[in-house]
């Protein structure tokens, strides 16, 4: 299991000599073949951003060690940081910019609080709106739950442009369901090399088990960024960039003849996919090794990001459309260490709601109405092909109340299992990331 968090509150240099924020490199050690989790033996894409953005939002509600516990999860120093985080991650990383020929980027979160809860504090309100572009609504759970759940899928399906359209079902409803937390992230992008159609053909993939399948693979010759590591290669796929919509309007004064503005190329976003390559000579260990090398510290993975140089590449890469659904996260946070908001008797989520008193039935004592998370769930799918990727994540918190070395010619035949990561570069924000054992499944 690695130490690392999904977000290293560090601080990275940009050429102009400020700092940005944090930066996030995934936990995805025991998701990588033969480790502990169920995931190990199958195609994985996830949203680290989503997930984190949906534990920031609980900690955000979150007091004492719990509160505690969050923050150092998720290596953040406080509370006010991890907002600050949050609204730099959804307003200036997480940016559309279709409308300048960039990638199509939505983020948006919703909470669905039950009719008899509480109301929910002005403090956990201003977080959620601010930092994670999230809208309250009040639904019945105990009374309309088929209702409620419909509601939350249908903004699922809306939020993902239908390319997830259920992320709650009515069994997750119970008598002691009080909230539900949900983001969604969705991402479109063109590549600015895409391949050529006529140069895609079908070939042979190994799978880890020696097996192997046919699957449709592009190809292309020229000069890309790619770096040379030990055991393993890797490549930069850098999407058309576009830019903001302030960006846009300011050059076109400039061009209208309109007052000089300077601007940075900085304001604007720069996203990539990078494909983690293992050598072909030992595929099972070879990702094994590879994913230990890139989850050493929060910092290795810029690291080798940072080492990738133009080089003249022979590129074969496989079309791919993935799914996954990690149904059972809670769990799987559990076993890294994160605890306390998923216990009825210690998660301490005071935050998220004014207090309320009910009356006990039996001797009439008032006494608090606290709450947990008592599921988290995440989706994720990712397509992958000559144009360029689409692909979409959701994550999901329900709350219940607790009285409920290097050629001249760099060969890049990505013919065996290979991991991802989609790339803000300039924030260092990972979007999704996965691993690809069978592109044909």
């Amino acid at each position: 299991m690695p130490a690392a968090p999904f977000v290293h509150h560090g601080s990275r240099q940009r050429s102009s000599g400020r700092a940005d924020g944090p930066r996030a490199p995934p936990r995805v050690k025991h998701l990588a073949p033969g480790g502990d989790d169920d995931a190990a033996a199958e195609n994985v894409v996830f949203s680290p951003v989503s997930v984190h953005a949906a534990l920031s939002l609980v900690a955000a509600g979150a007091r004492g060690v719990t509160l505690a516990q969050l923050l150092a999860f998720l290596g953040a120093p406080s509370a006010e940081e991890l907002a600050e985080f949050g609204s730099l991650v959804s307003h200036s990383v997480l940016v559309d910019r279709i409308s300048s020929d960039g990638p199509r980027v939505l983020f948006g979160g919703g909470i669905w609080v039950d009719d008899s809860r509480g109301e929910l504090t002005d403090a956990f309100c201003q977080v959620a709106v601010k930092s994670y572009k999230s809208k309250a609504r009040t639904v019945s759970f105990s009374k309309e739950p088929e209702k409620a759940v419909k509601m939350i899928n249908e903004w699922v399906k809306k939020a993902t442009d239908n390319l997830i359209d259920t992320i709650i079902t009515r069994d997750d409803i119970t008598a002691l369901t009080d909230l539900v937390l949900a983001n969604a992230v969705y991402f479109k992008g063109e590549w600015q090399d895409p391949f050529r159609s006529s140069c895609t053909y079908q070939s042979t993939f190994h799978r880890l088990d020696g097996s192997l399948v046919t699957a449709d693979f592009m190809s292309a010759r020229g000069t890309r960024h790619v770096a040379c590591m030990d055991g393993f290669k890797v490549l930069k796929l850098p999407y058309m960039p576009g830019e903001d919509e302030m960006e846009a309007g300011r050059r076109k004064r400039r061009r209208s003849g309109g007052a000089s503005v300077d601007s940075s190329p900085e304001d604007n976003t720069q996203y990539s996919m990078f494909i983690f390559l293992p050598d072909n000579n030992n595929q099972e260990d070879g990702m094994k090794n590879m994913v230990d090398v890139v989850t050493a510290a929060p910092s290795s993975l810029y690291n080798i990001l940072a080492e990738t140089k133009e080089r003249y590449v022979k590129l074969i890469l496989p079309k791919f459309k993935i799914a996954f659904s990690w149904g059972h996260l809670g769990d799987a946070l559990n076993q890294l260490g994160l605890t306390l908001p998923f216990s009825p008797e210690t998660a301490d989520l005071s935050g998220v709601c004014e207090e309320e008193e009910r009356v006990d039935d039996n001797d009439g004592s008032g006494s608090r109405r606290p709450v947990f998370v008592g599921q988290l769930a995440h989706q994720a799918v990712v397509e992958v092909n000559e144009l360029g990727t689409e692909a979409a994540a959701v994550t999901s918190c329900v709350l219940y109340g607790c009285c409920r070395p290097p050629p001249d010619r760099v060969e890049f035949v990505a013919d065996h299992p290979f991991s991802f990561f989609i790339v803000e570069e300039r924030s260092g924000v990972i979007v999704f990331a996965g691993h690809v054992l069978d592109p044909t499944n």
